[in-house]
């Protein structure tokens, strides 16, 4: 075959999983029968007896791949030459292959050995399935005739999102000489059509056409209860406590437990007892099929903390969504709590039925997301808003990132603490919020002037941010909120008083779900990883 005979075109992916019902290799090759008279220009398949069934009744080329076992350490795409041979005898045209960087630890051959030996033995070209832009730069030098971006958001350190990866199809094209597939997530004409644009050779669309029991739950998830859902567990990672709880498909949490944090630990130890959570609320829940994680610190979209402030010590450049998915074998995600905390406001919470949503999380820190759509905006590989950090006082109190006069030093739990004790002249570390907030309805002058300080400072934050992003609804959530009035009467009149006048009528509502919005977010971000569905 010629390569250029897949050039601007539609490749199928017929697959199946068990759960899929309709799995046999007959069925499979009506499909691809199928989808060669819509004008598809190849058929991608799995597995020697189904590649040869279909080899029979289409007249198409066949990207050939043999999904296996490795190990222990999950399912790869044809791992070695023999799997190799196996397919390119039922009738492969082309042979893909996992070309991710995970081949030295894991065993595997090489991706040059794997494609100098295909070429030499079998003389079929090699499409290279990768998940970064330097595995696929790798696998051109090393010989490959096609790259595709198949297994990008299926990698532990690749990124995690919920639609096509447009960025690596438009880096890998201009990059490389040889073609570039873009394959995963597709899910519409319109996406297929985006990734030619963005530079594509070709699309590889598998569930969206070949899955009807995919397909259909689709439909349903979308039209009324998420009951199609599995359970997900769920992860709330913290300066002062690790919080876990499994969400159920109608997305209430159950089995939650929490135990501190002890940041003083260093990272590793934070990271081990929180997966140590994971481990518990598994034998409780096994039917949850995907995890979510919350987190304190700058989390880029790869599940690796760029950066954390000294609540957390040794917290930066852990990697927590690779670390839960080899360790569980599940798909993870990872975000910042602030951005967790948004998201379920935003989707379930006082920020539901608004397109444009400011959440704000108030607790040890200030953490703030900004959802549009339903989705986290994410600017420069992250999601999170330095709302916290926002310079506000230059010759204020030093903050833990490092600066100083920062909005999170006079808008947090031990912000408010510090306040209330300088005012009635006891010790910081003996206040604490509930005490804080007792003594305010007792109309305690201190714990008043505290509060409405507090208040203060943060509608200079808020005038600020909504001056920027114009969102319909901020809504505020954390353990501070439960402050009530005594917070957001104060805030809302100095927000007036320093917000641009048209903007003064911006919805301050107080967070539906707390304490838990973060734990709640990460489930929720668990749950939408379950319906991307497999592609590849």
């Amino acid at each position: 075959m010629s390569i250029q005979e897949l050039k601007g075109g539609l490749i199928v992916s017929c697959q199946a999983r068990p759960e899929d019902i309709v799995t046999d290799a007959g069925f499979l090759a009506d499909m691809a029968r199928a989808a060669e008279a819509g004008g598809a220009v190849a058929i991608r398949a799995n597995g020697p007896h189904n590649i040869a069934a279909i080899r029979r009744v289409v007249s198409i080329p066949i990207i050939g791949i043999y999904k296996q076992e490795w190990r222990g350490v999950g399912t790869r795409i044809t791992p070695t030459f023999e799997a190799a041979r196996a397919i390119f005898d039922a009738g492969a045209s082309v042979i893909a292959f996992d070309a991710t960087q995970r081949w030295a630890d894991e065993g595997r051959p090489s991706p040059d050995a794997m494609i100098a030996h295909i070429h030499a033995e079998l003389g079929v070209p090699v499409m290279a399935d990768v998940s970064t832009f330097d595995e696929g730069v790798t696998a051109a030098e090393s010989g490959a005739d096609l790259v595709a971006t198949t297994l990008s958001g299926y990698t532990g350190y690749s990124p995690q999102m919920h639609a096509p990866d447009y960025d690596l199809v438009r880096r890998l094209s201009a990059a490389l000489e040889i073609p570039v597939v873009m394959e995963g997530r597709v899910a519409s004409p319109d996406e297929a059509a985006r990734g030619l644009r963005a530079g594509a050779f070709a699309v590889v669309v598998g569930s969206m056409i070949t899955r009807p029991r995919f397909i259909v739950s689709r439909y349903v998830a979308a039209m009324g209860p998420e009951s199609d859902v599995a359970p997900a567990i769920a992860v709330d990672i913290g300066g002062t406590k690790i919080a876990a709880a499994v969400m159920l498909h109608s997305g209430e949490l159950a089995h939650s437990t929490r135990i501190p944090t002890e940041p003083q630990r260093g990272g590793e130890d934070v990271l081990t007892r929180a997966a140590g959570l994971v481990a518990e609320l598994r034998t409780k829940a096994p039917a949850a099929v995907s995890i979510g994680i919350s987190t304190g610190g700058e989390v880029d979209s790869q599940g690796r903390i760029r950066f954390a402030t000294s609540l957390l010590p040794g917290w930066t450049g852990m990697r927590i969504t690779e670390r839960m998915q080899t360790q569980f074998g599940l798909p993870a995600v990872t975000d910042n709590d602030g951005v967790c905390a948004a998201a379920a406001e935003a989707l379930r919470g006082a920020g539901q039925g608004y397109d444009n949503v400011l959440g704000v999380a108030i607790g040890t820190g200030l953490g703030a997301g900004w959802i549009v759509d339903g989705k986290p905006v994410r600017l420069r590989d992250a999601a999170s808003l330095k709302l916290g950090h926002m310079p506000v006082d230059p010759n204020g109190l030093a903050c833990t990132c490092g600066l100083r006069g920062c909005l999170e030093t006079r808008v947090s739990g031990p912000a408010l603490a510090l306040a209330y004790a300088e005012r009635a002249g006891i010790d910081p570390s003996a206040v604490t919020g509930q005490m804080v907030q007792g003594a305010a309805e007792s109309g305690d002058p201190a714990a008043l002037a505290a509060i409405e300080s507090m208040a203060r400072w943060l509608a200079v934050g808020l005038a600020s941010a909504v001056d920027l992003l114009r969102p319909n609804v901020v809504v505020i959530g954390g353990s501070v909120v439960g402050l009530g009035d005594l917070l957001f009467a104060p805030l809302r009149s100095a927000f007036a008083e320093r917000v641009y006048p048209s903007l003064a009528d911006t919805l301050i509502l107080r967070a539906r779900f707390g304490g838990e919005a973060g734990l709640m977010g990460a489930g929720l971000m668990a749950q939408q990883l379950q319906r991307q569905g497999p592609s590849h």
